[in-house]
C-alpha cells in the first residue's frame, strides 16, 4: 500500500522538507515501511501515526466557561489587499470602555496560525479567552485583554505581491487598539505556528513596544534552502526577515517558547531557543503541531503573559 503525497504540500504552514519529516519523529522510515507506507513524502502519514499510537500525549484540560466579553471587527488596511480580521476578549473585571482605568488595560496581541481565525483562537478549540479568565480566577494572574489578529497568509512580512501584514500590525492595528478601544496599557505579543514566527519578528523589530513575547510551535526554518514553501519569496527575502539573524534584539525582553518534540518545527525552534541571548521560559515536551498540545501549554502561557504585563503595569502606557 502506498500513501499519495498531499495535493498541497504547503498544508502545514509553508511546507515540510524531507529532513523535517525524518527528525524528531520517534517513528522511523523503516517502521513506516514495515507498514507498507512510504512515509517521508507525507506529513499526513506521520501525523496520523502519532495520533494512532498516542505519541502526541494528552490534550490539556478545557477551562470552565467564564463571562468573557468578546467583540469582533475588520480593519481596512493600506498594507493589505483584503481587510484584516480581529477580535478582542475581556475577561471578567476588565472595563470595556476607553475611560480610566480602562485606558491602562494591558493587552496581549495574539497571532493565529495559518488558516485560523481570531474567533477560533478566542472562543474556538483553544478558548484562549477562557484560559486567561481561568488564570485570573484560579491563580491570581492580573487580568489583561486579548486582541487576536489575522491578516493574510503572507507570513508577517512584506511580500513581492504587495501585502505587508507586519506593517499593518505595527502601524495600524496597535494604534487602533489605543485609539478606538482605549487599550493603552502595556503590550505583550504571542503567536502560534506562522503567528509564532510573526510574534518573534514583531518583537525583534520593535522590542521597546512589548513587555514580553510568547511563541508557540513557531513555524521557523534555519535557512531558505530548508524548504520554506511560500513563506518567503526568495533567499534574499528570507535573509531580510530572518529571525535568527536578529535574535540579539531580544536581549532583556522576556521570551517564552514552547514546542512539542513531535512537531516538524521542533529542531528549528530548539535552535532558536538556544540562540537567544538569555534562556527563554517554556520548553519542549511530548506534543505535536496541534490543538491538543497547544491546549496543554496554554495555561502556563497565560500565566507568563500576565506576569510580564503586571510587572510592566507601573510604567507609562505606550502612545
Amino acid at each position: 500500500m502506498s500513501q499519495a503525497r498531499p495535493a498541497d504540500p504547503r498544508a502545514l504552514e509553508a511546507g515540510l522538507t524531507r529532513r523535517q519529516f525524518l527528525v524528531g519523529g520517534g517513528v522511523t522510515v523503516a517502521g513506516l515501511a514495515a507498514l507498507g507506507i512510504v512515509g517521508w513524502r507525507s506529513w499526513t502519514v506521520r501525523d496520523r501515526w502519532y495520533r494512532l499510537t498516542g505519541a502526541y500525549g494528552e490534550a490539556g484540560t478545557p477551562p470552565p466557561e467564564y463571562p468573557v466579553f468578546y467583540e469582533y471587527g475588520t480593519l481596512a488596511s493600506a498594507h493589505l489587499a483584503a481587510d484584516a480580521e480581529y477580535g478582542i476578549a475581556y475577561p471578567p473585571g476588565l472595563p470595556r470602555d476607553g475611560s480610566s482605568p480602562g485606558s491602562a488595560v494591558p493587552v496581549c496581541i495574539c497571532l493565529p496560525g495559518r488558516g485560523r481565525t481570531p474567533q477560533g483562537i478566542l472562543e474556538g478549540g483553544l478558548r484562549f479567552g477562557d484560559v486567561v479568565a481561568d488564570a485570573v480566577a484560579k491563580r491570581g494572574v492580573s487580568p489583561f485583554a486579548v486582541a487576536a489578529l489575522q491578516a493574510s497568509a503572507t507570513y508577517w512580512h512584506g511580500r513581492e505581491a504587495g501585502d505587508d501584514a507586519m506593517a499593518m500590525l505595527l502601524e495600524e492595528f496597535i494604534p487602533l487598539l489605543r485609539r478606538d478601544f482605549g487599550l493603552g496599557g502595556p503590550l505583550a505579543i504571542m503567536g502560534w505556528s506562522m503567528g509564532g514566527y510573526g510574534a518573534l519578528r514583531a518583537a525583534e523589530l520593535r522590542p521597546a513596544d512589548f513587555r514580553g513575547v510568547c511563541a508557540v510551535s513557531p513555524a521557523l526554518w534555519q535557512s531558505y534552502e530548508a524548504g520554506v514553501g511560500d513563506a518567503f519569496d526568495s533567499a534574499a527575502d528570507y535573509a531580510a526577515h530572518d529571525v535568527y539573524a536578529e535574535v540579539e534584539r531580544l536581549r532583556g525582553l522576556p521570551v517564552r517558547l514552547d514546542c512539542g518534540t513531535k512537531d516538524p518545527f521542533y529542531d528549528a525552534a530548539k535552535a532558536f531557543a538556544e540562540s537567544l541571548p538569555e534562556p527563554p521560559a517554556g520548553g519542549f515536551e511530548t506534543g505535536g503541531h496541534n490543538g491538543a498540545y497547544w491546549s496543554r501549554v496554554a495555561p502556563a502561557e497565560a500565566d507568563f503573559i500576565g506576569g510580564v504585563l503586571s510587572r510592566a503595569g507601573s510604567s507609562e502606557p505606550e502612545g
